[in-house]
């Protein structure tokens, strides 16, 4: 029951036991302003208290409500104590008169608007119990419907603050990064804060890129510390056989792929928590944005063609500001690749974009080198891409290629990775791109004239010598299937390079310069093997295993032969090629089936 303005019915808690009255609220706070604080010390400690009965925190909200104008910044300590108390989870009335205050505070004190939409966000992360150990009791459904129905609150509210003060979004961005919680926290509380995060986008959509970029950006510091290696050790391997894990069954990888209703219950059964544990926070996290673009993309199992391109379009800011600029990531990029598989307009789009950067002179050589990277494993890895594409990017690729040849033909004398960096990586990439689809284009009814067209053999036989350039195991394996088919013969030049040293200037200024046989070309390829195993379900159905052999190796070189390298350079050769192309040892607890891997993204911007 509500009396004169400002007032509330509370309870008081007089030599322990309680008795009901009527406190004048408004009277409270002017008595507190007047320097007399008994009054207002006993309102605060009502409220600072946990166990605070639903009428009582009830009537003095209304009563606060009813004087809010009076509540300026000598009451700071006030709203703080307000915006503390654990509202969203309290009953439906309290929830409704709690979001009234705080409406009617931020619309009278713009200033009390960042401490309000600060306590808004920092509830994204739920409170969750500890047992011994401090760790983290496990989440059960029942916990997870309270939390979302909590959230529910939240937003509710936002949403509201929103619309009735139009600085809140310039506010809350800031607010989002900052309380964003930090990498080492739990899987569970980094999954709710990007959900609530992403939950802010369909009433605020122009914060949608801000939203995207720093979910990414933290999702690719994840990303990060778990280097491939470390995940196929931490996580049970699968194979059978170890030592026979190169060579493989490909019918075991076509039958996963060849229904996906099949993939997807094959997943989920092996999807639970991955075992090492920034792989599992990532895990949760591109669950949860891959499932977003799933569903702003699709309506009614309907593409929307406008939606689509509008988040395409976001996405590509995102990855021109943080993927493609990073060093060291195996799976945040999957985003794109999962983007580009919706409609082949957007695939196209995305490699329109990718040459246009490796074609400009004024960017850098290193991001002309990643976006090539980028063109040649999605054209490699995804299945969706049509061969039309591919042969339509190798045309570009090829035509590239020579017309760089023909430029520099008399100023090259000899392979030079650091004046020609593009080059290499372009050339690397399109043998990447033939290893991988040479027999989609060969069945074509002008695929052999079209490869031929190509002009394989000037390409190695060039001055620049891309093969002496290029990863060992693209090269081997790009060699072996054009003498198959007759369309360039590259054992001999690799032979000769195989004896001879690239010239590298030594990172030390004073020394002299060092002939080196380490392959000084740092371009991976983005996409490759997925190792996270439940968003992997939006994945692998759209991802190409390599299906082919490992180039026999020739054993026709004598142990003399290899007389000519030094030891240190033979070993560190040797150790580059186990690298590339076993999928299995027993060092790293390999158990991909695809052995052209590398395992990282050719960013160079390490964070």
């Amino acid at each position: 029951m509500m009396g004169q303005r400002g007032t509330g019915e509370v309870h008081r808690y007089v030599g322990g036991k309680q008795e009901t009255g009527v406190v004048d609220v408004q009277d409270i706070l002017k008595q507190y302003r007047n320097g007399t604080t008994k009054e207002y010390d006993s309102f605060v400690s009502h409220l600072t208290n946990p166990g605070i009965e639903p009428a009582l925190l009830i009537a003095c909200l209304r009563g606060l409500r009813e004087c809010v104008t009076v509540l300026g910044k000598n009451f700071e300590v006030l709203v703080g104590v307000i915006l503390k108390i654990d509202w969203a989870s309290k009953e439906k009335t309290v929830i409704q008169e709690y979001q009234a205050f705080v409406l009617n505070l931020v619309s009278a004190h713009t200033f009390y608007l960042r401490a309000c939409l600060r306590s808004l966000v920092k509830q994204f992360m739920p409170k969750l119990e500890h047992t011994e150990g401090d760790k983290i009791q496990s989440v059960d459904d029942r916990t997870r419907w309270q939390h979302e129905q909590i959230h529910t609150n939240l937003h509710s509210l936002l949403r509201a603050i929103i619309q009735i003060v139009p600085m809140s979004p310039t506010v809350l961005m800031p607010l989002l990064s900052d309380c964003f919680p930090y990498m080492t926290k739990e899987a569970y509380l980094q999954e709710c804060f990007v959900r609530n995060m992403l939950q802010i986008t369909y009433y605020l959509p122009k914060l949608r890129v801000q939203i995207l970029e720093v979910v990414v950006d933290k999702m690719t510091k994840l990303d990060v510390r778990s280097p491939r290696h470390e995940i196929e050790e931490a996580e049970p391997d699968n194979s059978e056989d170890v030592d026979d894990a190169i060579i493989f069954d490909m019918e075991d990888v076509q039958n996963m792929f060849s229904d996906k209703k099949e993939s997807k219950t094959s997943t989920e059964e092996g999807g639970g928590p991955m075992t090492h544990t920034d792989a599992d926070k990532l895990d949760v996290m591109m669950t949860l944005v891959l499932r977003y673009i799933q569903n702003v993309c699709y309506q009614n199992g309907e593409l929307e063609w406008e939606s689509t391109k509008k988040l395409y379009k976001e996405f590509l800011l995102v990855f021109e500001r943080i993927l493609l600029p990073t060093h060291a990531s195996c799976h945040v990029q999957f985003l794109m690749f999962y983007l580009c598989s919706l409609k082949p307009a957007i695939c196209e789009g995305f490699l329109d974009y990718l040459w246009k950067r490796v074609q400009d002179p004024n960017s850098q050589p290193i991001f002309r080198q990643a976006s090539v990277a980028y063109i040649g494993s999605l054209l490699a890895r995804g299945r969706y891409v049509h061969v039309s594409t591919v042969t339509a990017c190798l045309n570009l690729l090829c035509h590239w290629i020579h017309r760089y040849i023909d430029q520099t033909a008399y100023l090259a004398r000899q392979a030079d990775v650091l004046h020609h960096g593009p080059f290499y990586s372009v050339c690397q990439s399109v043998f990447y791109i033939f290893a991988f689809r040479h027999k989609d284009i060969l069945e074509m009814k002008t695929g052999f004239k079209f490869v031929k067209g190509l002009n394989f053999q000037t390409i190695v036989t060039s001055r620049l010598n891309p093969l002496k350039v290029c990863l060992p195991v693209v090269a081997k394996t790009f060699a072996s299937i054009t003498r198959l088919h007759q369309l360039a013969f590259c054992d001999t030049i690799i032979e000769r390079n195989s004896r001879s040293v690239l010239p590298t200037v030594s990172s030390n200024t004073a020394a002299p310069t060092r002939l080196t046989n380490v392959n000084p070309l740092d371009s991976f390829f983005p996409f490759d093997p997925y190792l996270l195993a439940r968003s992997g379900k939006y994945i692998l159905p759209l991802y190409r295993e390599y299906e082919g052999n490992l180039p026999e190796e020739d054993d026709s070189m004598s142990e003399d032969e290899d007389d000519f390298l030094p030891k240190a350079d033979i070993q560190s050769s040797s150790d580059q090629m186990a690298l590339s192309i076993s999928p299995s040892s027993e060092s790293h607890g390999k158990t991909s089936k695809d052995f052209l891997q590398y395992g990282i993204s050719p960013g160079f911007k390490h964070v």
